[in-house]
């Protein structure tokens, strides 16, 4: 279906060119292929350059076995690879990216490792991992003024693939734990950055990096329990203790993981929401 829509691209784009050669001349017709084609070129470039050695916070196999296997077991679920590299990023979302040779890191957010516990994490890691393995590798690099118009066509196509990723989420995990996850995210993201927002200024006073720590406290005040109800949560079903105890010793491995992103964590900084 992909390849169809890209033909008929370059069908039409075909088409613009002719029309140009026959409206102007060749020449103009030339440019204007070149004009694209660099831009294009430019638009690759500058996508696959970043690196993922320089976004958040890594985790080492060996120092943090569980959180991988974790990993581990959710890919082989979802029917693809593990990632090359698990990345601790400032958001409340996961996210795949893929960099150039096929590279993949999992970026899981640091806020979700205290507002989501080990099943509704496995959840959450399923559902990203199982949505990247059912996207083709040409839509990931495609740039969005083409892919769009394809991602409207094809929205029922769409539909079929976000559906297939809920049912891997809840293989990984079970059905009640992915519900869970999914409600919850939306009202975590909202009451994190307003919790972030004030809490932040506090911990860069002190310099004390413990706001995931007193965040997964804040969510079972009665003052968090309203934020959460505001955000459109009613009901807070426990699914175990917090994910973050995937990591290893993590009264000590979590405040050095929040060190490192102790500056992308701060109040004033934008927050990326799934």
């Amino acid at each position: 279906m992909l390849a169809g829509y890209l033909v008929l691209l370059a069908t039409l784009a075909a088409g613009v060119l002719t029309a140009v050669a026959m409206l102007f001349s060749a020449t103009w017709a030339a440019l204007l292929l070149i004009v694209v084609l660099l831009w294009l070129f430019v638009r690759y470039v500058l996508m696959r350059r970043t690196k993922p050695e320089t976004q958040g916070a890594w985790i080492n196999r060996k120092l943090h076995p569980g959180l991988w296997q974790m990993v581990d077991e959710v890919a082989e679920v979802a029917g693809c690879r593990t990632p090359d590299e698990i990345r601790l990023g400032p958001d409340m979302r996961a996210d795949v990216r893929e960099y150039s040779g096929g590279f993949r890191c999992l970026v899981l957010g640091l806020p979700l490792l205290g507002g989501l516990s080990v099943s509704e994490l496995r959840a959450v890691t399923g559902r990203e991992l199982a949505h990247f393995q059912l996207v083709s590798p040409w839509e990931s690099r495609l740039p969005r003024a083409v892919l769009r118009p394809y991602q409207l066509i094809t929205k029922s196509h769409t539909r079929t693939r976000a559906e297939q990723a809920e049912a891997v989420a809840a293989s990984a995990s079970d059905d009640q734990a992915a519900k869970s996850a999914f409600v919850k995210l939306p009202a975590l993201a909202a009451v994190w950055r307003d919790f972030r927002f004030s809490s932040a200024r506090v911990s860069y006073q002190y310099r004390t990096p413990d706001l995931v720590q007193r965040f997964n406290a804040y969510l079972t005040t009665p003052e968090g329990t309203e934020a959460l109800a505001k955000a459109g949560v009613t009901e807070w079903p426990e699914h175990g203790g917090p994910a973050w105890e995937l990591l290893t010793e993590p009264d000590k491995s979590l405040p050095y993981l929040q060190r490192q992103l102790f500056e992308e964590l701060g109040p004033d900084r934008e927050e990326k929401t799934v």
